[in-house]
């Protein structure tokens, strides 16, 4: 019985070759396969091996059978190697498509020069274009597509690491005059978010960016960051892109994707403030050399980095004012807040004519932490719970109380109306706001309270 498949027939040899142990056997040219099966012929009731030779050409399954596993091995590295360099494919090309063939070959050298002119280079083009074209809108050329693409993306933009850009944006606004104050805030946010991107500026995304903020830790505590400090840390980030997008170092799309990140929801906490009686307790329970300072923030609403950087030359008694430079504001703006009767006799007993009113050692990256620890070692040695910002929102929630102008109160504390009155209305009785501006240094008390002892005593 006689094969109907293509066959290079031989007589079976006395010492057939070494086989291989598991079929099919494959031979492989790069991402090329021809596959040899094993199987059993028989001839005039004979039987014998054979070895099938299987691939594809030309869209249609090719067989070849062999009886001898050399010479099919040999075939078959043969058509591997063809069908890699796209000869079997050409080999049922009609005679216009050879041409159209030969024309792109030509093109394609001309392009990425003869040695790339190759059928399985130009396979490879094929591919990316159908891959590229699947993700295209419908009606959008290739062409339109690489104008946009070399819009956005010049070939000669600058390749810089995130922290290379962070150290030009911060030499950039401190050479533009904004306050050290300013600078410090960019050298603290910035610097957290460059050591958190070790990468090109080009390759940060808007949704890397996005992870990252709503993900940030109190590096003390380790709980989630506020939603305040959150949202802070974007808004600065996006002032580097647009640096950045200036500079031609990013498209502009990139920093308009950044800008469109939604902030974080706020967690509107009740504001806590402090009774006349707890900021009695704390006053007394505090060291002397903290007292000035303590009594700033409780009687004048200064925030606690502005009591940290406030020189004795800028509290003027004789005045009755507090100046707070526009170098030492957080709004980068001066102000003029009023010192109290009860205030200045805090301040008075250690008034001096210049010199820092902080008497801690602070970090310049973390102005107000070493004084406000101390000031949290006062609270808890006169068993008052600790408030956050407690002396300010006291001090601010009284003197509307006392005022009744929202407005006057805003541009002593350097906030905008809109906050004081939504966060600082109506916290405070009169009689509470009475007592907090009546608060004196023990010894002053005591005398008051003789005095008042006197008079009742004359009139009995």
């Amino acid at each position: 019985m006689k094969s109907n498949l293509s066959s290079n027939s031989i007589a079976p040899e006395s010492k057939p070759a070494r086989l291989p142990k598991s079929w099919p056997h494959v031979i492989r040219n790069g991402d090329v396969a021809v596959k040899i099966y094993k199987n059993k012929g028989n001839v005039r009731g004979e039987n014998f091996p054979t070895f099938l030779l299987s691939y594809y050409a030309n869209g249609k399954r090719q067989l070849r059978r062999f009886m001898d596993f050399t010479k099919a091995s040999s075939a078959a590295t043969l058509i591997a190697e063809q069908k890699a360099q796209g000869a079997l494919g050409a080999a049922g090309l009609s005679a216009a498509d050879r041409v159209s063939l030969e024309q792109a070959l030509v093109l394609l050298a001309k392009n990425e020069g003869i040695g790339n002119a190759s059928v399985p280079r130009l396979v490879e083009i094929v591919h990316d274009y159908a891959t590229a074209r699947a993700g295209l809108p419908a009606g959008v050329t290739f062409a339109e597509t690489v104008h946009f693409y070399k819009q956005k993306h010049p070939a000669n933009m600058p390749r810089k690491t995130v922290a290379e850009v962070v150290a030009e944006f911060i030499a950039d606004r401190r050479s533009a005059g904004c306050s050290a104050i300013h600078v410090n805030d960019l050298e603290i946010r910035l610097g957290q978010f460059s050591k958190a991107f070790v990468l090109p500026i080009m390759a940060v995304s808007a949704q890397l960016v996005q992870q990252w903020i709503y993900g940030l830790k109190n590096q003390k505590t380790k709980k989630d960051t506020a939603a305040r400090t959150k949202e802070n840390m974007l808004r600065q980030i996006v002032s580097l892109f647009n640096y950045a997008r200036r500079q031609k170092y990013v498209p502009a799309e990139l920093t308009l994707e950044l800008s469109e990140i939604s902030t974080p929801r706020k967690q509107h906490a009740p504001i806590g403030i402090y009774s006349p009686d707890e900021m009695r307790a704390i006053l007394t329970a505090a060291d002397p050399a903290i007292v000035p300072a303590l009594a700033i923030a409780a009687f004048a609403g200064l925030r606690l980095a502005e009591v940290s950087r406030l020189d004795w030359r800028e509290v003027r008694l004789s005045e009755k004012l507090i100046v707070v430079g526009a170098e030492n504001a957080k709004t980068a703006a001066r102000r003029l807040v009023p010192i109290s009767e009860n205030l200045a006799a805090f301040l008075s007993p250690q008034a001096k004519r210049f010199g820092s009113l902080n008497p801690c050692q602070e970090q310049f990256e973390n102005v107000g932490n070493a004084l406000g620890n101390r000031f949290e070692r006062a609270a808890a040695r006169a068993k008052v719970a600790w408030k956050r910002n407690g002396f300010r929102h006291s001090y601010i929630s009284y003197r509307v109380a006392t005022l009744k102008d929202v407005p006057a109160v805003a541009l002593e504390c350097g906030n905008s109306p809109q906050v004081i009155f939504s966060n600082y209305r109506a916290l405070a009785t009169d009689a509470e706001t009475k007592s907090w501006f009546s608060i004196m240094p023990p010894k002053q008390a005591e005398n008051v309270s003789r005095s008042a002892d006197c008079i009742r005593h004359e009139r009995g």
